[in-house]
């Protein structure tokens, strides 16, 4: 009994301290849920993962950003990060365009003729090519602005098919279980109701605590846990209902 009592002691703390998280400081959201910008890039060939953040890291320095990959054909780069100025985003483009520059490209490059390097005293800064005239915008390098995305809009998806499921399983255990609890099957019910609930909000209020990011891989891991704990539950119901025909 006295354990029993530690427990629901534990629980509601972990249900407090989920309520004041999120109550004053929110959920910890995943970049590529927050309003963001997107850089892609494509090298037109294989590239290194590891290439591309080393890349990142000398840009964006202690900025926050993600590295995303077409899986397609594997040529492409997403980078992403809160905002990306016109700046950081020359400087990417120049230095991801220049990762595998082949040495006959930048001798061609690099070679240039006297006559060339008069022309280019006489011309003014405004007409210098940049990396922007270089590279085709569309079909090199595309940048565009994310819009934020709502916790409510990623769950919206689930609450159907989540509710026909809870009915479904409400009708199971009314049916099979209705021996337990003095022959009363709604209180067997609201008793599995209730103790998935308490599953489900105290799962919220680790993940609120511990600020885990809340991504669009989340939701189906919480209602994977939550199904297993509905699992282990009957398992129970099932052994109560075998002691109760003995």
């Amino acid at each position: 009994m006295k354990k029993n009592k530690i427990i629901l002691f534990v629980l509601a703390l972990v249900l407090l301290a989920g309520i004041i998280m999120v109550c004053f400081k929110g959920f910890n959201v995943s970049l590529d849920l927050r309003a963001h910008d997107t850089l892609k890039f494509v090298f037109d060939q294989k590239f290194k993962k590891s290439d591309v953040i080393k890349v990142c890291d000398e840009v964006f320095k202690d900025k926050e950003y993600e590295i995303k990959t077409v899986e397609v054909f594997s040529d492409a780069v997403y980078i992403i990060s809160p905002s990306i100025s016109l700046e950081e985003q020359e400087a990417l483009l120049q230095k991801l365009d220049n990762l595998y520059t082949t040495e006959e490209k930048v001798s061609e490059t690099e070679t240039i003729t006297d006559e060339t390097t008069s022309t280019e005293e006489n011309t003014s800064e405004d007409s210098e090519e940049t990396i922007f005239d270089r590279l085709e915008k569309g079909s090199k390098y595309d940048l565009y602005h994310d819009s934020k995305v709502r916790i409510r809009d990623i769950v919206k998806p689930y609450t159907m098919p989540s509710i026909i499921s809870a009915i479904i399983i409400v009708i199971y255990i009314a049916i099979k279980y209705r021996k337990l609890n003095g022959g009363y099957s709604l209180i067997t019910v609201c008793k599995i109701l209730g103790e998935m609930l308490v599953v489900l909000l105290e799962i919220v209020s680790v993940i609120a605590i511990t600020r885990i990011p809340f991504s669009r891989t989340l939701v189906p891991i919480v209602m994977f846990i939550v199904v297993i704990s509905l699992c282990i539950r009957l398992a129970m119901f099932e052994k109560e209902l075998k002691n109760l025909d003995e």
